[in-house]
């Protein structure tokens, strides 16, 4: 898995996976373990919550993944009213709402509250970004006034297979694009610097030896 070559390399303090770690609820025993065998090679906090391609319906294939062998780092955000999710030792503070069903009424961030000020804010959100002024009939939507909202000191976003960042009113949010993703897409993951003096700064990392468009 690039994203854990990456993660490696780049000596980072936690991983965050936004949804989507499996392509869909079909996928075979011997993809589940190669899944669970890279997640183990890391021993920071991994946190992972379910998107639309592995959302926790029914068949969900996260009924057949068993994390706790990969180990004790990973923390599966499976709550669908919202969850938080607190690392003491890295003043940090997850909140991530899991996704059950996609459709135009799921709401990604509804539920959402602030934590304790004194810990860096990070919310977790696989949903499909509306600027201001637009309207969409698509599914598990966020608006850019939701995120304005928010107050948080990051935004991850999934779902949508490219970088972008939708930033807005103070609160850094962005998409990281695919890491598997081809013809000619610029697989990528976001490296987030959390620093007191300015706030969250974003830097695109290459995957698999690929460079920016």
């Amino acid at each position: 898995m690039a994203v854990v070559d990456a993660a490696l390399a780049q000596r980072v303090d936690a991983l965050l996976i936004v949804g989507d770690l499996f392509d869909s609820s079909r996928v075979k025993a011997p993809q589940i373990l190669d899944a669970l065998e890279q997640l183990a090679r890391l021993t920071i906090p991994t946190i992972v919550t379910s998107g639309n391609h592995d959302c926790l319906d029914q068949t969900s294939v996260y009924q057949r993944v068993p994390f706790a062998e990969a180990g004790g780092h990973i923390y599966f955000m499976d709550d669908p009213e919202g969850s938080r999710l607190t690392l003491d030792e890295l003043r940090l503070s997850i909140w991530s709402k899991a996704l059950v069903d996609h459709h135009p009424g799921h709401r990604p961030v509804e539920g959402y509250e602030p934590p304790d000020p004194s810990y860096w804010n990070v919310v977790l959100a696989h949903a499909h970004y509306v600027p201001e002024g637009e309207r969409s009939d698509r599914s598990s939507l966020i608006h850019e006034s939701e995120i304005a909202a928010l107050g948080c000191d990051y935004l991850a976003l999934g779902h949508w297979h490219r970088f972008l960042d939708c930033s807005v009113d103070g609160v850094p949010a962005f998409y990281s694009g695919c890491p598997s993703e081809a013809g000619g897409t610029f697989a990528s993951a976001n490296l987030v610097l959390l620093d007191e003096a300015s706030g969250a700064r974003v830097e695109r990392i290459p995957l698999d030896g690929d460079t920016p468009d």
